[in-house]
């Protein structure tokens, strides 16, 4: 399993009370895990910055639910970015949440299989970093548009998927 890829979906995900008593150990971790440059690394310092300047968990939960529960233009679903309502998307769900479970993993019931952390965790499944890098490729597309709509809005959350695109 590779650490990095479970840790920027903690990252994307809901933050947690855990997450946030331990975000300090977030980048060594992330360091020692070697999958991300100096330059990935500094864009998670900036992201690590951002939530510095919360008080508390729930301050930082209630900005995540800002920025995520009302906004359309900057979700974290892939197939939004790709299918948008289409009847396609239904079938992709279908696929994705199939390849999920081939890999071992049970999809959380309460979230779509397009969510992007959810997707990370699949990939910090793999065996390697050659099978973790092509599951990443096989979405760069939908990361670039998803980076472009995050960088326009000038979202907090934009670092982060501006370094999964470049993996």
């Amino acid at each position: 399993m590779i650490q990095t890829y479970n840790i920027l979906s903690l990252l994307l995900d809901y933050p947690t009370e855990t997450l946030w008593d331990n975000r300090n150990d977030i980048l060594p971790a992330l360091t020692a895990d070697d999958v991300l440059g100096e330059d990935a690394l500094r864009s998670v310092q900036t992201f690590l910055d951002y939530v510095s300047a919360f008080a508390n968990s729930r301050s930082w939960q209630a900005a995540y639910s800002d920025l995520f529960d009302t906004s359309t233009k900057t979700n974290l679903y892939l197939f939004d970015m790709v299918y948008g309502t289409s009847r396609d998307r239904g079938q992709a769900m279908v696929d994705l949440k199939e390849e999920y479970l081939k890999a071992g993993l049970m999809p959380v019931e309460d979230e779509l299989p397009d969510y992007l952390p959810m997707y990370l965790q699949y990939v910090a499944s793999m065996g390697s970093k050659t099978e973790a890098h092509a599951a990443i490729d096989d979405i760069r597309g939908v990361l670039e548009k998803m980076d472009h709509r995050f960088r326009k809005e000038q979202h907090p959350y934009e670092p982060l998927i501006a370094l999964l695109k470049e993996l």
